[in-house]
């Protein structure tokens, strides 16, 4: 599965990735809002093989995608459909992603994640998506507004950080 965009490839992932996926995931830029990493390069392997086993999945549940710029993997966009806390609904998904430092305020967050909305929308049928991101996080934030999602909530102690709850905010658009 791929998904095009005037400046993007979102991609499946491939074992063959692990370097390049490493550089962005054991970055603890990149890692300092989100609960897992910095990776090892066995938290990278078990990633990759958690992506593969997901493009096998029947029915499949979660969208791993490489976000790719010039052929170079710079980050990470999945879509979880009704698989969480705050999508519990079958027509409703969430969407996250990760961009390599180098690669912020270029613009390819937002990019990636309207296409996972397009995607959402258009092939899966969802009626519905969220995500979720640390009130912090000014660069998320802006990505979630400029691709269509508005600030629905706020989350308490949502997720847990090096053993530290920490607040989200809750962003949704109706597809």
């Amino acid at each position: 599965m791929d998904i095009s965009t005037e400046r993007l490839a979102l991609r499946e992932y491939a074992q063959t990735d692990h370097d390049a996926v490493h550089a962005f995931a054991s970055d603890p830029r990149v890692c300092g809002f989100v609960e897992w990493g910095p990776n090892t390069p066995e938290d990278t392997r078990a990633f990759l093989r958690a992506c593969l086993d997901e493009q096998n999945a029947a029915p499949r549940r979660t969208f791993s995608m490489a976000i790719t710029v010039g052929g170079r993997v710079t980050g990470s966009i999945a879509l979880m459909l009704g698989a969480s806390d705050v999508a519990p609904e079958e027509s409703t998904a969430e969407i996250g992603y990760v961009l390599a430092a180098d690669a912020w305020g270029n613009g390819y967050a937002t990019e990636a994640a309207v296409a996972m909305l397009d995607f959402a929308r258009d092939t899966l049928g969802m009626r519905r998506a969220v995500a979720t991101c640390r009130p912090q996080n000014a660069g998320s934030i802006r990505v979630l507004e400029k691709a269509g999602m508005s600030r629905s909530g706020f989350l308490p102690g949502h997720k847990v950080i090096d053993g530290v709850a920490h607040d989200s905010l809750l962003f949704a658009i109706d597809l």
